[in-house]
């Protein structure tokens, strides 16, 4: 099976996922509610929908390349690590200061201050400092987006011992336990109970779903659109039964993991400035949280959400050119080497 090549759409798809999520957060961060759309998620979960479902496709396929554990761990603190420390030193050493309530002693010795950077650690995002953002509408929390990283690590960690355990060669057997576990986490939707327990699983059931498109990737690009309408067809009857959770769960990830891996002229160009995704994601909310800081959350919704899209579309440049690209770079030493042949 071969791999794609960058001549694809999914980098526009994940920097249309990542601006999905700040334009959902500028309704919560200046007090706002955010429209109903008839869909069953605000905008910004399905944005994190959207990365979740591409992620396990993209990384289970980089685990089909290389199915070493040792390197695939190093691939992925490569691209998630460097970029996560580059912002939380900004949040700790730059804006917290500039901006803090309390004196400079007292940021610097708080337990919150120290705690803030076992975000590091990628096993709990930390979302507060001292005296940052206290009378913002969103109270107190400097990057909240951070919470779905640790979240994501996870799953790459279940899906390397899947690989291990060689549950990604026996297809069949990966589909049925993903069937059991949608039917596990719609069943809790169905019931209210445990809402946490849910949120959280959801998203690790669209990264299954993800990995089970690269799985049976040879049978959907057989046919597709064959496929992609059967599975609209039952969308939309759960949809119309009252099941918007498990309409959305049919539907989005094929959507857009097809959509990704077809090429379409222009768009699949779109990442010839860089992958911006991460760095979008990372920096729109405290860039959002500081704007509203700086106005007294006194501006229209359109001129803050223009300011908050400038502002971190410059930011994400900056970090993919001189923190992300660079970091990604030494991959490439990660390549497994070549038997040598004797003569």
């Amino acid at each position: 099976m071969q791999s794609f090549t960058r001549n694809n759409n999914f980098d526009f798809i994940r920097i249309f996922a990542a601006f999905l999520v700040l334009f959902s957060h500028q309704f919560a961060l200046t007090g706002r509610s955010e429209p109903d759309w008839g869909v069953s998620h605000s905008l910004g979960g399905i944005g994190v929908l959207i990365f979740f479902s591409l992620s396990g496709f993209l990384v289970a396929q980089s685990w089909e390349r290389d199915p070493n554990i040792v390197r695939f761990a190093v691939r992925r603190f490569l691209r998630i690590w460097p970029g996560l420390c580059v912002v939380t030193l900004l949040a700790v050493f730059a804006l917290g200061p500039l901006i803090s309530t309390v004196s400079a002693k007292q940021y610097f010795l708080s337990a919150e201050t120290r705690d803030y950077f076992l975000t590091l650690k990628l096993t709990k995002a930390r979302f507060f400092l001292p005296g940052v953002f206290d009378g913002n509408p969103h109270q107190r929390s400097v990057n909240g987006a951070l919470w779905t990283i640790p979240l994501e690590v996870r799953w790459y960690a279940i899906l390397c011992l899947l690989g291990l355990l060689g549950v990604l060669k026996r297809r069949w057997l990966l589909l049925a336990g993903l069937l059991i576990f949608a039917c596990d986490v719609f069943g809790f939707h169905h019931a209210e109970h445990n809402p946490n327990r849910v949120f959280n699983q959801e998203f690790g059931l669209f990264f299954m779903y993800g990995v089970c498109m690269h799985v049976f990737r040879s049978v959907w690009e057989s046919k597709p659109l064959f496929i992609g309408a059967a599975l609209c067809a039952f969308s939309a009857a759960f949809g119309g039964l009252g099941h918007p959770y498990i309409a959305l769960f049919i539907a989005l990830p094929y959507g857009v993991i097809l959509c990704g891996a077809a090429s379409t002229p222009v768009i699949r160009r779109f990442g010839r400035f860089g992958d911006l995704s991460y760095g979008v994601y990372i920096y729109a909310f405290p860039v959002q949280q500081t704007m509203v800081w700086l106005t007294g959350n006194k501006i229209s919704f359109i001129n803050g959400l223009s300011m908050a899209i400038i502002c971190t579309t410059v930011l994400a440049l900056a970090s993919w050119h001189w923190v992300e690209r660079p970091m990604l770079s030494l991959k490439r030493r990660l390549q497994p080497r070549k038997p040598e042949i004797k003569h």
